[in-house]
């Protein structure tokens, strides 16, 4: 496991971190026993960044971190969010998601409209007062105080440029309960307006194969500004994987005919599939290789998702062709 330097702070990170958005909730990640396991595998392996937010699994996520390190609070680093906000329709449809776990089997094929259910009930609040209250309720469900990154969640690009955000982050940096504030943003773009505020020492954008509209721009800025960048969704929610239907791109989807051409997309990347490296791995060591990634969040729920991303660090490495070929894609 490769350490790096977390931007321009005193934090020195491992190359792949834990997301841990699905982690220990929702219809069909109820394992609490297994999420423990794969918190304390992946601590045992070398993993130090656990990424999670206040919102993840209602807050199941944070307290399984809680639980799973114990004891070891100075020797890993959490990044939560705060920021997203349910209706209270949409709060209660969150609280009986697991009393429906025993019917997921029935409720399969309207997974992609229970997700849109879901999402149409939340909206993001990031005003100081908020994001203050947040930020205490995430310290208690962690039983710590203080979290080593504390970003706000999916700010929309009219917020960034008006510039009250950033006010908000230097008044929770005030507050000594973070020790380093960030950004987790909806595009490229909305990162590239971060990069150069004082209060900000990290950026959260999606990186992988199929949207590298960070790479030319952002990281060679964010690298020379001094801010981490955290590389999240390297697996393209589940199109880099060797998984068929049923993935969390799928689930998502808006307009099938886009979804349709990303997965025919994924399908080019194909070729990187070899004897001792998966389709994932390979996509995986595309994003740990990219200069000016501080971290890349692989998300997993189990030991053996957790052995699969570990993998990807001693699998067969790109070679200057099958980088030539990505590129030119």
């Amino acid at each position: 496991m490769r350490m790096q330097k977390f931007g321009r702070t005193d934090l020195v990170v491992a190359e792949l971190g834990m997301g841990c958005s699905s982690l220990g909730g929702g219809l069909y990640h109820g394992n609490r026993r297994e999420a423990l396991a794969t918190l304390r595998a992946a601590y045992e392996a070398g993993i130090n960044f656990y990424d999670t937010a206040d919102n993840y699994s209602q807050g199941e996520s944070e307290r399984l971190i809680a639980e799973a390190f114990h004891g070891k609070r100075k020797s890993v680093i959490i990044a939560s969010k705060g920021g997203a906000v349910f209706s209270p329709i949409g709060r209660l449809g969150l609280r009986v998601k697991p009393f429906l776990r025993p019917l997921k089997a029935l409720l399969k094929p309207a997974r992609r409209k229970l997700h849109h259910m879901r999402d149409a009930h939340k909206k993001y609040e990031h005003s100081a007062e908020h994001m203050t209250a947040a930020l205490e309720a995430s310290l208690k469900r962690l039983r710590t105080d203080y979290i080593d990154v504390y970003q706000l969640y999916n700010p929309s690009a009219e917020k960034l440029r008006d510039g009250e955000v950033f006010r908000t982050l230097e008044t929770l940096q005030r507050s000594g309960k973070i020790r380093y504030a960030g950004i987790s943003c909806v595009t490229a773009e909305d990162a590239l307006l971060c990069v150069k505020q004082p209060a900000v020492s990290s950026v959260q954008v999606t990186i992988n194969l199929l949207d590298r509209e960070a790479i030319p721009d952002l990281l060679p800025q964010a690298s020379a500004a001094g801010v981490a960048v955290i590389a999240r969704v390297p697996l393209a929610q589940g199109l880099l994987t060797a998984a068929t239907s049923d993935t969390m791109a799928e689930q998502s989807t808006r307009d099938d005919k886009k979804f349709q051409e990303r997965k025919r997309y994924a399908d080019q990347f194909r070729f990187l599939e070899a004897p001792g490296r998966t389709l994932a791995q390979a996509a995986l060591r595309f994003v740990l290789g990219l200069s000016g990634v501080s971290v890349t969040l692989a998300g997993m729920v189990s030991r053996k998702e957790l052995s699969e991303n570990l993998g990807a660090l001693n699998a067969l490495p790109l070679t200057p062709d099958e980088l030539s070929r990505i590129n030119s894609m």
